[in-house]
């Protein structure tokens, strides 16, 4: 990777900006859309707004000439990634993905905008374990230090459980209950396998590191033929509910919602569809607290069923 510097941005270098900032605002599609008079509306208020805010952009020098620059602006509960921004010739080595990641390290809950049509930056920021949360003409992507933290953790953890005596069994044997040992999150990663219940603690105890405003919850099918329950976290971030999947491989990721209410109804929806015939009113949920680690599927199962029944429509 190349040498660069950052560099805050002086009021001297309002012209590369206004350069920079018209690239990431005019796209091919709208340059050509755009008459004349218009574009030099855009260019004018650009300038007036960066007399007002150069001091937020910093400039990317390489070799002792501007390469790129980037900016932030407060966004919600976070930051948004207004501008990041390298010239052809600097990107695709390396410079770009290593100012995220400082940027990344530094702020906990980073936001970014793209085109829609930007294939090349929805990748780019995809990979950075960016999210999807706001689609339209620009799409909001985010990037949670919780979520991405838990997803590395756990990568390399396959479903399954262990016993008392530390045998590891991949997947569920007919009498799971009956030999199942509640892993705590080290003996989790030390182990590499584990049941959603105890994959739950590991993100309990990231998310309590980290300060978010988290809660746990087990749902269950009690029949006599589908007797099958699930364990999720959730939590809270400025105005929306974040859902956090991993140990459900076909919803694992992050998934956001306006409401509690949204989030849990569609959780539960998912879950029933799982189930042949399945139906929604026989399905219980419950928002549990830590369990003790080291214990029985009993006495795990009555730590869950003993917490707040919830009511999920």
């Amino acid at each position: 990777m190349l040498d660069y510097k950052i560099v805050d941005a002086k009021e001297k270098d309002i012209e590369i900006l206004s350069s920079i900032k018209l690239v990431t605002m005019i796209d091919d599609d709208m340059d050509k859309a755009l008459p004349f008079e218009e574009k030099s509306k855009v260019r004018k208020s650009v300038l007036r707004d960066l007399k007002k805010t150069f001091t937020n952009y910093k400039l990317i020098y390489i070799d002792k000439k501007i390469g790129g620059a980037y900016s932030l602006t407060p966004y919600e509960n976070g930051y948004m990634i207004d501008i990041l921004y390298l010239f052809k010739e600097y990107r695709q080595v390396g410079i770009g993905t290593d100012i995220l990641n400082k940027l990344k390290k530094e702020i906990p809950i980073l936001f970014v905008w793209v085109y829609k049509e930007s294939k090349e930056a929805l990748n780019f920021f995809t990979k950075q374990g960016f999210l999807i949360i706001r689609n339209g003409r620009t799409t909001i992507m985010k990037y949670d230090s919780l979520y991405d933290t838990i997803k590395e953790k756990l990568k390399d953890v396959k479903i399954g459980y262990r016993d008392k005596e530390g045998n590891k069994y991949l997947g569920y044997k007919k009498n799971f209950k009956d030999t199942f040992y509640f892993q705590s999150p080290k003996q989790v990663l030390e182990s590499k396998i584990a049941t959603c219940f105890e994959q739950v603690e590991v993100e309990r105890e990231i998310a309590s590191k980290l300060g978010y405003d988290y809660r746990t919850y087990y749902m269950t099918y009690p029949d006599d033929e589908y007797d099958i329950s699930h364990t999720f976290l959730i939590y809270k971030d400025f105005k929306k509910y974040y859902w956090i999947e991993n140990s459900w491989l076909a919803y694992q990721g992050l998934h956001s919602y306006n409401s509690k209410e949204a989030l849990l109804n569609d959780v539960v929806s998912k879950f029933v569809s799982t189930i042949p015939h399945g139906e929604l009113k026989k399905v219980k949920l419950y928002i549990y607290d830590k369990p003790r680690y080291g214990t029985t599927y009993a006495k795990f199962l009555s730590t869950c069923i003993t917490g707040k029944s919830i009511k999920y429509r």
